[in-house]
């Protein structure tokens, strides 16, 4: 790989960082999945350089082609943030479900009770 496609990548990889560091700062993302995303950041700026000896243990591992080979690791860590995010969706709907539903009870028992009182802001009848 040529040094100017490797400083290029490095260069990219260090605004992604920066931008992630921002989205943090004003709280647009959380922290947990902010470190998703520096991890995946600090790989990008450090696979431009290893990328040779990467390549290298690849072959040796009997992998033809290497890019395909790295290709399809980031396509499972993929694959593996959409199975997290997932998870976290639907425990977001299941809560947001149960909420709704609890609130519908108390709101029930709430008429329920005004109407065995009378209206709000009446005085009782005796």
């Amino acid at each position: 790989m040529d040094i100017k496609v490797r400083v290029i990548i490095f260069l990219i990889s260090l605004s992604s960082l920066a931008a992630i560091i921002r989205l943090v700062k004003t709280r647009r993302i959380w922290e947990r999945y902010a470190m998703v995303w520096v991890y995946a950041g600090l790989a990008l700026a450090i696979l431009p350089f290893i990328v040779d000896g990467l390549d290298w243990v690849l072959y040796k591992l009997g992998v033809e082609y290497p890019p395909g080979f790295l290709l399809l690791i980031g396509i499972f860590a993929i694959l593996l943030l959409l199975l997290q995010f997932t998870v976290e969706i639907t425990t977001l709907v299941r809560r947001s479900r149960n909420t709704v539903q609890e609130l519908a009870i108390l709101e029930e028992r709430v008429r329920q009770l005004e109407a065995a009182l009378g209206r709000p802001g009446e005085e009782p009848k005796p």
